[in-house]
This record gives structure tokens, C-alpha cells and sequence, in this order.
């Protein structure tokens, strides 16, 4: 094997094995959500996974000069074709996408959930505004609005 492709087969092991943390950090995320969604731990989640996709965007770039050294184009498409021209490429980048895949999967598991938790607690101010009779506090850029004509009903208790 050549010093430029196995450049580039280290550059796919590091991609892997960061993959498979990002994985289990959206598992241990996917947990926590399970569990009630408790803030530390969310943020706890929050920081490791920006550590990652911050350590993964670096590894891709890493593999994109791999892949320009080599003569092929960035990302799918020149990894496609130097998997092709260099059979012991073949493997690690299936394994690569193969993680990518379920990790991508499980975003989106975790996103669904987290968007259900928005929803609920949208529909629970609402129901406060209601009772308070409030209306909306802050626009959708959360800067302060101005009250609204009729915003400012008391609630008499009974």
C-alpha cells in the first residue's frame, strides 16, 4: 500500500472510531431523553457531541487532502472512486458509511423525541398565556414585544 492511500486508510480509521463515539453519545442522549430529559445531563450530551462533530469535520478534512493527494475529488464520490481504484479502501469506507448511517438514524430518533418536548412545552405556555392572559412575551427572534391591546386581562379568583 502506498504512503498516500494509507494516509487515507488512517484518515477512515480515525472517522470510524469517531463515528462510533458520536453513536454512543447519541445513545447515552437518546437515554437521558428517556429518562425525563434532566438539563445537566442534557447539556452534558450537548458538549460531548460538539466536542465530536468538531473532531469529525477536522477528520474529514483530513481525508479530503487524502483524497486530493490521491487525485479524486472530496467526499462521496472521491471516496467512491478511490475504494475502487484501491481495494484495501473497500472495507473501511463501507464500515464508515455503514456508522454514518446509524448514527445518522439515531439523530434523527433523538430529534423526534426532542421536537415532542418542544411541542408539549409550546402547548403548556400556551395554556399559561391563556390562564394569565398574556400574549406572546417574545417574537420568534426572542426579543421583547410590545403588549398587545387586550393582553393585559386579570384573572379573578372564584
Amino acid at each position: 500500500m502506498s504512503a498516500p492511500v494509507s494516509e487515507l486508510h488512517a484518515c477512515l480509521e480515525e472517522e470510524i472510531r469517531l463515528t462510533g463515539e458520536f453513536l454512543a453519545v447519541l445513545q447515552d442522549e437518546a437515554k437521558v431523553l428517556e429518562d425525563g430529559a434532566a438539563e445537566a445531563a442534557l447539556a452534558e450530551t450537548t458538549a460531548r457531541k460538539n466536542t465530536l462533530a468538531e473532531a469529525l469535520a477536522a477528520a474529514a478534512e483530513r481525508r479530503n487532502a487524502a483524497l486530493a493527494a490521491l487525485g479524486f475529488e472530496a467526499d462521496g464520490a472521491g471516496l467512491q472512486a478511490a475504494a475502487q481504484a484501491h481495494s484495501s479502501l473497500a472495507a473501511p469506507r463501507r464500515q464508515l458509511l455503514e456508522a454514518a448511517e446509524q448514527a445518522r438514524n439515531q439523530n434523527e430518533a433523538n430529534g423526534r423525541i426532542i421536537e415532542v418536548f418542544l411541542d408539549h412545552n409550546q402547548r403548556t405556555l400556551e395554556v399559561l398565556r391563556r390562564l394569565t392572559g398574556t400574549g406572546e412575551i417574545y417574537d420568534a427572534s426572542g426579543r421583547k414585544r410590545a403588549p398587545t391591546k387586550g393582553s393585559s386581562r386579570n384573572i379573578k379568583a372564584g
